[in-house]
């Protein structure tokens, strides 16, 4: 790999890293527009049990109709990325971890691990695919010790 191939990558990687971010503070801000201009037109989202959610429309709505009705605070923090890069095409694995609180008031922990899929659009990395795999959602009082040893056993 030349030396330019290998600077792109970097610039690449960066960027994706970056991309991850602000979907993180754009969320979190309730910036539902800027959330949603982070996908394709075509963007899948995949939430598990909460939903599914095909175009950047449909994602736009599952920030604020979903997340932001169901958890007046947040803020994501994501970590240990493993980026690959293919030409103007890439995947991303992530840790997410979310303290939260929830509408009755009471304070939460969300943890799980993100799949992306990226694409390079006018120059620009975007969202193509969203999966969030949740571990837990956990009560701050009661933590996660129980939900993750049921699962473990």
């Amino acid at each position: 790999m030349s030396l330019e191939d290998r600077i792109t990558r970097l610039e690449y990687r960066e960027a994706i890293t970056e991309l991850r971010a602000e979907y993180c503070y754009r969320i979190d801000s309730r910036d539902w527009d800027g959330y949603a201009s982070l996908f394709t037109e075509d963007a899948h989202l995949d939430f598990g049990s909460i939903g599914t959610f095909d175009g950047r429309d449909a994602v736009r709505d599952f920030a604020e109709n979903i997340v932001g009705e169901e958890h007046p605070f947040l803020a994501h923090m994501v970590h240990n990325p493993i980026i690959d890069i293919d030409g103007t095409t890439a995947t991303g694995n992530w840790y997410f971890e979310v303290p939260c609180t929830f509408t009755d008031g009471s304070a939460g922990w969300i943890q799980g691990v993100y799949d992306d899929e990226y694409e390079r659009v006018d120059g620009e990395w975007l969202f193509a695919e969203v999966v969030a795999d949740f571990n837990y959602f956990a009560e701050y009082d009661e933590g996660w010790a129980e939900i993750v040893g049921d699962e473990q056993s």
